[in-house]
């Protein structure tokens, strides 16, 4: 698992877990990266299609991603983007209300 990135956020899109393999991967210590907005990862050119499909999913508790695997592009500390495959789900309390969103990036290539 050392390879792979687990990314959570909570409803607002701040990053709440960092995992080491985030670390890794995206070159961005936990302690960057953890209570920062998504945006620090978000290439500027997905942000506006990022943000309304986080929205919508965050207020709806749906999202067509949910529990799917994708390839995602994210913007490195060394200002590269990278296309990574990942797995998206939503985050859920025990009464299933949306508590946030988790991916699970896999190293690209």
């Amino acid at each position: 698992m050392e390879n792979h990135a687990m990314v959570a956020a909570d409803r607002s899109g701040t990053i709440r877990i960092w995992s080491s393999g985030a670390e890794k991967l995206f070159g961005y210590p936990a302690a960057d990266a953890v209570a920062q907005k998504l945006d620090l990862i978000i290439p500027e050119e997905y942000r506006t299609q990022h943000w309304a499909g986080f929205t919508k999913a965050m207020e709806t508790g749906a999202a067509g991603l949910d529990g799917q695997s994708t390839d995602i592009p994210v913007k490195c500390r060394s200002g590269a983007v990278t296309v990574f495959p990942a797995s998206f789900m939503l985050l859920r309390d025990s009464r299933r209300d949306v508590i946030g969103a988790m991916v699970i990036f896999g190293p690209s290539g």
